[in-house]
């Protein structure tokens, strides 16, 4: 059965059309679903010749609907058994809640159905950080300033850009020395170490580095999540260290994530190859589209997974598909500084999908994740409660 998610993507690429900020490769995705069938081609007129946006939320729950029921058709053959009506339900009902997700984008204005009772607004994180020298000097860092020199010394240059800094390394001489940059909840940055490694550091992470690396090995230390560009060295292999476990790697692309209050380490390797090496000496070779978790009974596992998933945040993105609503609510609760209480700790298990801009107003996203069913969510400052409706 072909997975009723792969059209999750068509309201959102009806949306990017009417603004006109569609790819040619998502261009290509929408003509091909065009033409499928001429009443997709009908229902596309309609929401682009409609200019009243409570019509258009109609007429895109309409095409989700159509698309659910036809696709479960396809998928069993139109047989009427209870088992189908099931499935047809379900596959309307995800749609549906999907539906009206994309739709916000075709308001004129935002607005929530139901009071938030908060009066502290609530913003996405931004560009923000602190480097810890190896002196003990303390720099906070923002997205303000450009092309401004940090610090000359430790044999390093660190010049400061409006979203990350680089170091650039002055001459070999003198000994090892470490910095540390800490990225607090609600922040992001990105920093080029001096061998031309890109590294995008996500909130709640610390990252520990040297500001030259040795002839032999260059070797990382992370505590939360980042996103590696390595630069190829066939004489130096490039070592990020979790906690006694670690990835090595010559160059390649990957993400790496482990937060202290997960029960899980996980890479994600986008190109090239990782060998991911538990601390029991269990290693996996992972290629493009693999991920490898470490459990915290010490199992390490290989799964073939949608990269995007897992990386789409260095890009300003939210993607989740098919989550508990625990793990949602985790990652969204370190972007916006929030803490999360569960008045009915059912609610942890709710399931969602859906795509999110990650710079967007904290009261829009709550506004999709009432959409998931029967789960509501007040917000009182920072504090976000959930419970049963």
């Amino acid at each position: 059965m072909r997975d009723l998610t792969n059209y999750l993507h068509i309201p959102y690429l009806i949306v990017k059309d009417l603004h006109g900020e569609l790819s040619d490769k998502e261009r290509l995705t929408l003509e091909q679903w065009l033409d499928e069938r001429e009443d997709n081609k009908l229902l596309f007129e309609k929401i682009r010749n409609q200019r009243d946006s409570q019509q258009r939320i109609q007429l895109v729950k309409k095409l989700h609907k159509n698309s659910a029921w036809k696709r479960v058709d396809r998928a069993t053959g139109g047989k009427r058994s209870w088992i189908t009506y099931c499935i047809r339900y379900a596959a309307v009902v995800v749609f549906v809640i999907s539906s009206i997700f994309f739709v916000m984008y075709l308001l004129p204005e935002k607005s929530s159905q139901m009071p938030l009772h908060s009066e502290v607004r609530i913003n996405p994180g931004s560009i923000k950080a602190e480097l810890i020298l190896a002196d003990g000097q303390h720099l906070p860092l923002d997205g303000k300033e450009e092309n401004s020199i940090l610090s000359d010394q430790d044999g390093v240059t660190i010049i400061k850009g409006n979203a990350g800094i680089r170091y650039e390394s002055k001459d070999s001489d003198g000994k090892l020395a470490y910095h540390e940059l800490r990225v607090p909840r609600g922040g992001e940055f990105s920093l080029v170490l001096e061998d031309g490694t890109e590294v995008y550091i996500n909130s709640e992470t610390k990252f520990r580095y040297p500001v030259k690396f040795e002839e032999s090995e260059r070797r990382v230390f992370l505590v939360g999540e980042a996103y590696f560009k390595v630069k190829r060295d066939e004489n130096r292999p490039f070592r990020v260290e979790m906690e006694g476990n670690r990835i090595e790697v010559l160059g390649t692309e990957f993400n790496a994530r482990y937060y202290l209050d997960e029960d899980k380490q996980m890479t994600t390797l986008v190109s090239g190859k990782v060998k991911f090496i538990s601390g029991k000496d269990k290693s996996l070779e992972l290629f493009p589209g693999e991920q490898a978790i470490l459990t915290s009974k010490g199992e390490l596992v290989r799964k073939s997974v949608d990269v995007n998933l897992y990386t789409a945040w260095k890009d300003g993105n939210f993607v989740f598909r098919k989550q508990r609503l625990e793990e949602v609510l985790n990652t969204l609760a370190r972007w916006y500084d929030v803490e999360v209480f569960y008045e009915d700790v059912s609610r942890k298990d709710v399931v969602f999908t859906g795509n999110m801009k990650r710079f967007e107003h904290f009261e829009e996203i709550i506004d999709l994740l009432r959409m998931t069913g029967d789960t509501d969510f007040e917000i009182k400052g920072k504090n976000i409660f959930v419970r049963r409706k």
